[in-house]
């Protein structure tokens, strides 16, 4: 993964906006969940476990911005995201769709293609 700026970090984990690739996702998903560990165990051995309760709005918002952004590369609306509260079959289409599954070629309605910004093109003149 490329060095992340702040600017990049505000626009993965920040922003709703926008899309991501699977690369991006898997990456900064294991980011998150890492980051949530560590500052989970410091808070809950030094302050204790009611300190640690300041953490799930902040991995909340880093998941659910992440889970947006890949479904825009879908080409899906981020109410899309409600289907996960269906027992069994919402997760595991979500999972499927967020982790596995290609993002639409070109440029859709949320954004361009996030594999096209680090193309390096030959330009004609």
């Amino acid at each position: 993964m490329r060095h992340m700026g702040a600017r990049r970090f505000l626009r993965i984990y920040g922003s709703f906006r926008g899309r991501i690739e699977r690369s991006t996702f898997w990456w900064s998903a294991l980011a998150l969940g890492a980051v949530f560990v560590v500052l989970f165990v410091f808070l809950d051995t030094v302050v204790g476990r009611t300190a640690t309760f300041v953490l799930y709005p902040l991995l909340f918002w880093g998941g659910a911005a992440l889970a947006v952004k890949r479904l825009h590369d879908r080409g899906t609306a981020a109410w899309w995201l409600l289907v996960a509260l269906i027992p069994i079959l919402g997760p595991l289409w979500l999972f499927i769709t967020l982790a596995l599954r290609a993002g639409t070629p070109g440029e859709n309605q949320y954004g361009d293609d996030p594999r096209l910004f680090d193309a390096d093109y030959l330009t004609v003149q």
